[in-house]
């Protein structure tokens, strides 16, 4: 059978509605907002490409006029999420791809506003809407593929630090997002020496979808976080091995800021109740290192 393009339904008839109300008097104040909005769901197009599209009926456009121009911008978003669950999600599955080209869009769509208290609830509200897309339909992860999986993992630390530097405050992070980001935490953390330098440096690395972005102290506190919280799930087997690993590397490394970029990951593992009476036994079968930095994190480590 022939593919066929169902962005004529709920896709199409959004960005129709937002640009009914960009030429109607409704719009007026924030047309140029609702211009960059267009822009950000055409380019999420490639969401709502299905295979097959026997549904042919015509969807109608949103009537902006009963609608407050402050809620036009919140209301364009939901009918969006709302359409990336029915029109991909339900037809096309929940990659990591796909979860990243929505999660931009979202970001892209509140970034068209002003950054205030409301503005930062938008973003909580976003994190909020993939939290529940997660319960429904939790993210897909290829065998070895990091690179969607890292990108939508960006997007998302960019959704939080919006949402606590319009709202004074950080966000608690529900235990639903925490999952979802755990099985690309646990493939760094076993796989590289020092997952949070190579998520950190990645992420500067990796397009960043024409956003205007710098990597700051906030994102590595964030990745901290995912991978804390990742790290303590892993067969004990696992955390074992890589903590082994990383205190071979302490005694072992001469330089004292490679030393304590070692410990600040160890660090992520010291609540771990499980793991800490396995770290104080392989500190104390290993020989003293060379240099008093090294020493003193072992006496630590011995003292869990």
């Amino acid at each position: 059978m022939k593919k066929r393009c169902c962005n004529s339904s709920l896709h199409d008839s959004l960005i129709q509605s937002i640009q009914n109300l960009q030429k109607s008097k409704y719009g007026k104040g924030n047309k140029s907002k609702l211009t960059s909005i267009q822009s950000a769901l055409k380019l999420a197009n490639p969401l709502f490409v299905s295979a097959v599209n026997s549904d042919d009926t015509k969807h109608k456009v949103i009537n902006f006029r009963n609608i407050e121009q402050a809620e036009q911008i919140p209301r364009i978003l939901d009918e969006f999420a709302n359409n990336f669950e029915i029109q991909c999600l339900e037809k096309n599955g929940a990659s990591a791809r796909n979860y990243s080209l929505f999660s931009v869009t979202l970001l892209k769509i509140i970034k068209t506003l002003n950054a205030d208290k409301k503005r930062g609830l938008l973003s909580a509200h976003s994190i909020n809407i993939l939290n529940n897309m997660f319960v429904k339909h939790p993210v897909e992860y290829k065998k070895i593929e990091t690179r969607d999986p890292l990108k939508f993992t960006f997007v998302i630390i960019e959704l939080v630090i919006d949402a606590e530097r319009n709202l004074s405050k950080d966000y608690e992070f529900d235990i639903i997002l925490l999952r979802q980001i755990m099985p690309l935490m646990q493939r760094y953390h076993m796989k590289y020496d020092n997952a949070l330098l190579q998520i950190n440096d990645e992420f500067n690395k990796i397009p960043k979808f024409r956003l205007t972005v710098s990597i700051g102290e906030r994102h590595k506190e964030i990745v901290k976080i995912f991978l804390q919280y990742s790290i303590a799930k892993l067969p004990l087997e696992d955390k074992i091995s890589r903590a082994k690993n990383i205190i071979e590397k302490i005694i072992l490394e001469n330089n004292d800021s490679t030393v304590l970029e070692y410990y600040n990951l160890l660090k992520l593992c010291f609540d771990d109740k499980e793991l800490c009476p396995h770290l104080v036994k392989i500190v104390k079968t290993k020989n003293r290192a060379g240099r008093r930095f090294a020493n003193t994190i072992l006496d630590e480590v011995s003292k869990l």
